[in-house]
């Protein structure tokens, strides 16, 4: 993302526009004023009794004058969540589910935990959203029409609470509208995503029907209408021109769901699901329930694409997909695979097909602005798998004897549930099958992704001096903070002792346009490299690169995007590595495109093309999303968001090599720069 004006934009839809619900009853008010329980609740809470959230000594349950039933409420402290337990009849029931809230932002949702599932985490969400009813006194009502609880399965259910200012709550109100259907239970077992077995509004993840229509607002009272004002949001502010032209009409056509979608999970699905067709970098949906819901199955296997060139006799290979190999593994729950075998198939389809194919549903997709690469997807891969997946094809190989053998299907229904207290340990899919420094965290495990690791790489020796950087994200405001800072650090380092650089981006996470400064600043003399241009008016188009060209010399010389110094370093040999990236990421290696012999870049493929910048809009948590909302131009005129910068080298990672734990891509850094120290 662009820094030096941030366009970060944060936008709530009016209740009033999205949802009132229509359903059951409510609470009501006698003439005084005071609040009047549903007769027919079947469970209510109003925080009398003193409530101490587990692991604290200090009830959170006050005396408050303006109470909204009884004498006590609910007090939240900022950043402060808690979650209420309620009881409820052993029937299987659809509710609607209403609190109150006063002083600040809250989030209120139900988190259903079934005892037939053994893992120890949440099962279903419904989230509650404003009804637009509030009091003279400052109360909010939240509530949710959808929520389905089947009490025979054992069901635990929370009502929780978060607010990140602090906030009162009171009134919890569960009462019921109808009792489940046996096409509205969920909780079948499945075979994968695209299993019909399960019902309306549901989804099969961990290999059991998973109801979802509690998640997203009720369908709205004027639904043509807000279903024509939010694709005129999209078609007027979505600003990337190429995949305006290549994308947007397959948005549409997602859009023209909402029009005859008959339930509130098929309605709200439709439009993030046009968002996702957008098809760019900076253009996501998200949902609160991918903060609730955690895996109940975790794979911890890191994917990246390559060629398999040990395995292509068991499997060929596909005209259009890379082949998908295991990078690294963590020491649990690795399936039994390692660094090299083959991911060949999920559910009989090629894992990158299958995995695009789940962009119908997971709201957390991960795109590319540009239409040839996938990592992104393959990245993603692991957590994709082990939640939509039923069944994976994969070929193991032996380092000793350098073959691989035949195909091996793996039933992920049969791996059981990640229980507490299971030994696990979580790892970082970076991209980079070895870490190259001896700082580097172990077992590529998290470690913050504005830290730069650097120092004399551990392939070179203190007389060839090739050194090295890895570090994830390019965040920085002042170009000297966050990863910045660390990066000056490294250059600082290289100045001094080196004699060659690889600096190693294959983490790509983005950031502002101040993080690659420093390394441009380092090694390319300064020259203009881009134009940013917001969205401004409804029918522009794509540009040709004569109009293109035009537009770049009529601009004030502010608004273009310079990299480089007067004074670079143009003797040093110095390698880029890249694999996922996106926005600040793809402008670093823009920079250093063409801009000094020294330079080079090593990656399988193009980068991401996200050359934008992007608004967050969204409604209780429960919709968000982001989009793109301009595009660049670069010297030549060319509009670059869709079009990312080609490596000067294409190196595809191989599966001898890692077989034999080898960094393909490392490897051709390094070799070519001792040529070019050797000369």
């Amino acid at each position: 993302m662009r820094a030096t004006a941030q366009a970060w934009s944060a936008s709530a839809l009016c209740a009033a526009i999205l949802a009132l619900p229509r359903g059951a009853s409510a609470a009501s008010f006698d003439p005084e004023g005071s609040l009047v329980v549903d007769p027919a609740a079947s469970a209510f809470e109003d925080f009398e009794e003193d409530i101490v959230p587990e692991g604290s000594l200090t009830s959170i349950t006050v005396e408050d004058a303006g109470a909204l039933s009884g004498a006590r409420v609910l007090e939240l402290g900022a950043y402060q969540g808690v979650d209420i337990g309620v009881s409820l009849p052993a029937r299987a029931v659809r509710y609607r589910v209403s609190t109150w809230i006063r002083g600040g932002e809250t989030i209120a949702d139900v988190e259903i935990r079934y005892a037939d599932n053994p893992h120890s985490g949440v099962d279903e969400i419904a989230v509650l959203y404003p009804t637009g009813r509030m009091t003279s006194d400052g109360w909010v009502e939240l509530s949710n029409d959808h929520v389905r609880i089947d009490r025979t399965r054992g069901a635990e259910v929370a009502v929780g609470f978060f607010s990140p200012s602090g906030a009162a709550a009171d009134a919890i109100e569960i009462v019921p509208v109808a009792d489940l259907s046996l096409e509205e239970l969920s909780g079948a077992a499945c075979e994968g995503a695209g299993d019909p077995v399960c019902g309306e509004d549901q989804v099969c993840r961990f290999s059991q029907c998973r109801y979802l229509g509690g998640s997203v607002p009720d369908l709205p009272a004027e639904r043509d209408e807000v279903a024509a004002y939010l694709a005129a949001r999209l078609e007027l502010l979505f600003g990337p021109l190429l995949n305006r032209e290549l994308d947007l009409p397959n948005s549409r056509l997602a859009l023209d769901r909402m029009r005859t979608a008959e339930s509130p999970w098929a309605y709200w699905n439709a439009f993030t699901l046009a968002i996702r067709r957008l098809h760019d970098g900076h253009t996501t949906t998200s949902s609160l329930a991918d903060f609730v819901l955690r895996s109940e199955k975790p794979v911890a296997v890191c994917f990246i694409e390559g060629d398999a060139d040990l395995s292509h006799d068991e499997a060929p290979a596909d005209p259009m997909y890379l082949d998908v190999l295991v990078s690294h593994t963590g020491p649990h729950r690795n399936l039994g695979l390692g660094r090299g075998d083959r991911l060949v198939a999920v559910d009989g389809q090629h894992p990158t097909a299958w995995a695009r194919a789940q962009t119908e549903h997971h709201w957390g997709m991960s795109p590319t602005s540009n239409r040839s690469t996938f990592a992104e997807t393959a990245e993603q891969l692991r957590s994709l798998v082990a939640r939509y997946a039923h069944t994976i094809t994969v070929v193991r190989c032996d380092t000793l004897t350098q073959t691989c053998d035949e195909l091996e299907t793996i039933d992920l229904s049969a791996v059981p549930s990640f229980v507490d207290g299971e030994p696990y340990e979580e790892i970082q899919c970076d991209n980079r099958p070895l870490r190259h420094l001896a700082t580097s965290p172990a077992s590529h495990q998290p470690a913050g992704g504005d830290t730069v690791y650097f120092g004399l790489a551990n392939e070179s020796d203190d007389v060839e001096r090739v050194y090295a950087a890895e570090w994830d994200s390019l965040y920085s405001t002042t170009g000297s903070d966050f990863a910045a800072a660390g990066l000056k650090s490294a250059i600082t380092q290289f100045k001094a002792d080196a004699r060659g650089v690889i600096f190693d981006h294959r983490t790509g996470n983005g950031g502002t346009i101040l993080g690659p400064k420093p390394i441009w600043d380092f090694t390319v003399p300064k020259r203009p490299i881009s134009l940013y241009f917001d969205r401004q008016h409804g029918e522009a188009e794509s540009l040709s690169t004569s109009e293109g060209l035009e537009l770049f010399a009529s601009a004030n010389d502010s608004y273009v995007d310079y990299a480089g110094t007067t004074a670079p370093t143009t003797t040093m040999p110095v390698a880029l590595l890249l694999t996922r990236d996106v926005s600040a990421s793809d402008w670093l290696p823009l920079g250093l495109k063409g801009g000094a012999d020294n330079v080079k870049i090593f990656a399988p493929y193009q980068t991401n093309g996200g050359f934008s910048t992007r608004y967050m809009f969204g409604y209780w948590l429960g919709v968000s999303y982001v989009i793109a909302v301009g595009d660049t131009l670069d010297v030549t005129g060319l509009s670059r968001n869709g079009r990312g910068v080609e490596p000067d080298f294409v190196v595809v990672p191989l599966q001898s090599d890692l077989i034999a734990a080898k960094d393909t891509v490392f490897e051709a850094a390094l070799a070519w720069i001792r040529e070019e120290l050797a000369q």
